[in-house]
């Protein structure tokens, strides 16, 4: 069984990534738990994985490759056709190979990015699936801004 050890990073925090184990078996619904987890969040939204190959910082490329989202999210929408579940893609259907990039977009309205990035790639005798965060580098930001933390003073108006 191959399992896949990526790093994953958000986009614009670069000294805040974990390292993520994932055995070939996993889907892309179990990867998005484990970031969800690793990153501290609380409140689920809808995502989706972008199957890039390789880095980079065009949104046009990102949304031109293989999309796998969020089981509700699968629907066509305006034309579009429909979207592959990343409940039903495992890992290792991908054909993710050492070196190579791809993209996870958490939460469509606050738009958290992540790059991940597929650290190596190993042949192990393992029974059954196994994901798990290895690796935690860097404090999670918060999901959302402390509003409340902010002093607004209505004589600035």
């Amino acid at each position: 069984m191959k399992v896949y050890q990526l790093r994953v990073s958000i986009i614009g925090l670069a000294r805040v990534y974990r390292i993520i184990e994932a055995s070939e078996d996993c889907t892309l619904d179990d990867l998005h738990d484990e970031i969800f987890d690793a990153f501290d969040r609380f409140d689920p939204h809808l995502y989706s994985f972008f199957i890039t190959r390789k880095d980079t910082d065009s949104f046009r490329a990102i949304y031109d490759a293989p999309e796998f989202t969020h089981p509700d999210n699968t629907e066509p929408f305006m034309g579009e056709a429909a979207k592959d579940s990343a409940a039903e893609t495992r890992i290792g259907d991908i054909g993710l190979k050492e070196k190579e990039v791809f993209h996870y977009l958490f939460d469509f309205g606050d738009d958290w990015w992540h790059r991940i990035r597929v650290q190596s790639v190993k042949e192990v005798k393992a029974p059954k699936e196994v994901i798990r965060i290895t690796k935690s580098v860097g404090n999670s930001p918060p999901q959302y801004p402390d509003y409340e933390d902010e002093e607004f003073d209505e004589e600035d108006e």
